[in-house]
């Protein structure tokens, strides 16, 4: 398999749209997540691997690690079907049509590699244009963000004018008092905390009712409710300022714990799922386009963050589809939006084709296997999960009980691995759930099971002794 072809089951919407949400929003790993997005398949292509056996621990790991990556992908599908004002279902229901469709396209193979190349040179289009029409290159853009003051709702926002939705269940925190108009009728949970003791308040508003909350409430909202803001005020959950945006307090030493674990987790998701590639002249294809696709993430998000309640719906494509019209005008920006999500489907297409034959060669192929894999998905993004921890579990369970298969010296090795492996990983994914109150120190393992489970599936692996031949492209 050539690079090109190796990549595509890395480059998931659902990756690719985070990264660019992230960067937006300004969380503290951004930049952290986008350089470890770019290295960890780079790292997969060069690794070695000797062919060997299927086994049956690895064939359940791999359908259920495929099954959670095309849930965060139909996931980002439900979003944009509620950004465009449609059911959720709608865009979950459109996304698996590509996923089942490259399964039974004959010439789909074939034509995978090159189909990414031109998404890749898509993304890059807009983040090109917007530096156009701005005059600043992107590293000018988060020179102009960091240093903005109070960052507020325009008066054009789409949030002030006729009001937006939520994508999923969201909690809001006002740093300054404003009023809350009701655009849909709903359940509205108020928190306020001006006394020793908070105060909570359910509200079930009606259409056109508004509620006044004060500094330092918090205000929990359902999926797909709708409201409107005030123009002027600051964007509720947004950094303090545009310095706070582009340097996060958040970073420093205490954030070591969650950058090693995003590290393990994406570094193992990659040697799980991005297979080794041939060496020839046209290796440098898959490099390039990893690297293109990165870029054109950052961008978008440096980008966006001009716009902070971009991000405020918790919808991942939100920077995608809505920055070219702001930042173009409707005339230029709709039709590169439109072109942007393309994009998105032929990657969603690609990476749905090369996770079928990392399944199949770890599991079965058998088409019955992925049609109940697209179901086993689809049923998963109906409901309103939160997509970066779909995508996480997805990636930390391959890097724990996948992974390890790929890098054992023996096929006893192969088969105790992934179940040391898993059985942490599953273990520490349960935390929250078994033990409520975690410790602070426990929470980095509880978001990345896989920065232990994965060491101990591969100790585990190589200290098995030797049973058979080599495993590693499991």
């Amino acid at each position: 398999m050539n690079a090109l072809a190796a990549s595509a089951a890395w480059l998931q919407p659902a990756l690719v749209v985070a990264v660019a949400f992230r960067v937006a929003a300004g969380e503290a790993d951004a930049p952290w997540l986008a350089l470890t997005a770019l290295v960890a398949p780079l790292v997969a292509l060069l690794a070695s691997g000797r062919p060997s056996s299927r086994n049956p621990v690895v064939a359940v790991v791999a359908a259920v690690a495929v099954t959670l990556l095309l849930g965060a992908d139909f996931l980002v599908a439900a979003d944009v079907a509620t950004l465009l004002g449609a059911s959720r279902w709608h865009g979950v229901a459109l996304a698996a049509l590509p996923a089942l469709a490259v399964a039974a396209w004959a010439p789909a193979r074939r034509v995978s590699p090159w189909a990414l190349a031109v998404a890749a040179a898509v993304l890059l289009l807009v983040p090109a244009a917007v530096a156009l029409a701005a005059g600043a290159m992107p590293w000018s853009a988060w020179h102009r963000s960091g240093v903005r003051g109070a960052l507020t709702f325009s008066d054009g926002s789409a949030w002030v004018t006729g009001g937006e939705r939520f994508a999923r269940a969201t909690t809001l925190r006002f740093a300054e008092g404003q009023r809350v108009v009701a655009l849909a009728p709903g359940v509205y949970r108020v928190v306020e905390r001006d006394a020793a003791t908070p105060t909570v308040r359910e509200w079930r508003l009606a259409s056109g009712e508004a509620l006044t909350l004060r500094p330092g409430d918090e205000l929990t909202v359902e999926a797909g409710a709708r409201v409107r803001f005030e123009a002027g005020r600051r964007v509720p959950g947004a950094p303090a300022s545009g310095i706070t945006w582009a340097d996060a307090p958040a970073r420093g030493p205490r954030m070591l714990p969650a950058a090693l674990g995003a590290l393990v987790t994406l570094l193992g998701g990659a040697l799980a799922l991005v297979p080794q590639a041939r060496r020839g002249r046209v290796a440098v294809a898959g490099p390039a386009v990893l690297l293109a696709v990165m870029m054109a993430a950052l961008a978008w998000g440096v980008y966006a963050a001009a716009v902070p309640d971009l991000v405020l719906a918790g919808a991942w494509p939100a920077p995608l589809l809505r920055l070219p019209a702001l930042a173009l005008g409707p005339a230029a920006g709709l039709p590169l939006a439109a072109l942007s999500g393309l994009a998105l489907v032929v990657m969603l297409a690609t990476a749905a084709l090369a996770l079928r034959e990392r399944l199949a060669r770890a599991s079965s192929p058998a088409p019955e296997l992925w049609v109940a894999v697209i179901v086993a998905a689809t049923a998963l993004a109906a409901w309103s999960f939160d997509p970066w921890r779909v995508l996480t579990l997805a990636l930390g369970l391959a890097a724990a009980a996948w992974a390890p298969a790929r890098l054992a010296p023996s096929t006893t090795g192969a088969l105790a691995g992934p179940i040391v492996g898993g059985v942490t990983f599953v273990t520490l994914a349960a935390l929250p759930i078994l033990a409520s109150g975690t410790p602070a120190w426990l929470e980095a393992l509880a978001r990345y099971p896989a920065l232990v489970a994965m060491p101990l599936g591969w100790l585990a692996a190589r200290l098995m002794p030797p049973g058979g031949p080599g495993v590693a492209e499991a």
